[in-house]
């Protein structure tokens, strides 16, 4: 059976259906970096983080239990919150773990592996992304340094940090549409072209393909990881899809659960708005390792913690 194969209108139908996603979400991630940039001061901000940055970071990683957001729109929302005065090892570990430590997924989780110890599955999921997303954070304050990720901005964003509550002119309803719609444009651009290349390998993979891989231990963490990052699915669905690959171990599943939220095609376009190119490189890179040791180690402690093993 080919692995790829492509077809024309497939490629046009995965396209719009993925642009039909995630285009709901970006206009909400828009809406509320219009909110943020336009009515919470920078001192708002600061001070609902810890003094200590390493349990700031920690901290943000469950920041979506309070404010959930899809990884569709997150980017929007960590550029105006940095802009505000939130570190950047702060930002990225929100960035990480929001869309998958939030109410909605956590539920969609438990419904989707109903039957398939739904309960250690979500909570395992949590962990693992809490590890990852706090990991990257603490890599990007110590290692990294949180002034060499980001891409040098000239435009109005600094402005409309700069103004929290006074020398608008349009209102706050105006503002803040103004602000999301200049969001929404510069995102948007991004994601149709970020959309666009997961839909021409999306449109002629086939997953039969990969099913040889699931009896192999070594092959299936992989080829599930490879999944994840070429399928561009919600995070809010992705679980339903996971659950359905039934031949594939309890760690490859997780894989996939946590590798895709993170990490694709249409989330690396979109991190160019905020990311420079290198570091948007050790980022994915570094998660990509972090997922890959937790589930293949999974191997020896999961059937410690999950029931049958798998």
């Amino acid at each position: 059976m080919p692995i790829f194969s492509f077809n024309l209108s497939d490629f046009v139908f995965v396209w719009w259906a993925l642009l039909y996603e995630a285009i709901p979400f970006v206009v909400l991630g828009s809406l509320v970096s219009g909110v943020v940039a336009r009515c919470v001061s920078r001192e708002a901000v600061t001070r609902v983080l810890p003094r200590s940055r390493l349990l700031g970071i920690a901290a943000s990683a469950f920041l979506g239990l309070i404010l959930p957001m899809c990884e569709c729109g997150i980017v929007p929302v960590i550029r105006r919150l940095v802009a505000k005065g939130v570190p950047v090892s702060c930002a990225v570990a929100y960035m990480l773990a929001a869309p998958i430590i939030n109410p909605i997924v956590i539920g969609s989780t438990v419904l989707a592996f109903g039957g398939q110890n739904p309960a250690t599955v979500a909570g395992l999921r949590v962990g693992m992304a809490f590890v990852v997303a706090t990991g990257l954070g603490i890599l990007v304050w110590r290692l990294l340094g949180e002034s060499n990720v980001l891409v040098r901005r000239d435009d109005g964003e600094h402005e409309h940090a700069a103004h929290d509550h006074h020398g608008h002119e349009g209102g706050v309803l105006g503002d803040t549409l103004r602000i999301a719609s200049d969001d929404f444009l510069e995102i948007g651009t991004f994601l149709v072209l970020g959309a666009a290349i997961a839909a021409f390998i999306n449109s002629g993979f086939s997953r039969a393909a990969m099913e040889p891989f699931a009896q192999n231990p070594f092959a299936a963490v992989p080829s599930m990881m490879v999944l994840a990052i070429l399928l561009n699915l919600c995070s809010e669905a992705d679980a339903f899809v996971a659950a359905s690959f039934y031949a594939f171990p309890m760690a490859a599943k997780l894989a996939f659960l946590v590798l895709g939220p993170m990490v694709d095609m249409k989330l690396m376009a979109m991190y160019t708005t905020m990311f420079r190119p290198k570091a948007i490189v050790a980022i994915a890179g570094m998660v990509i390792v972090l997922v890959f040791l937790l589930c293949t180690t999974g191997y020896v402690w999961m059937p410690l913690v999950t029931p049958g093993g798998r």
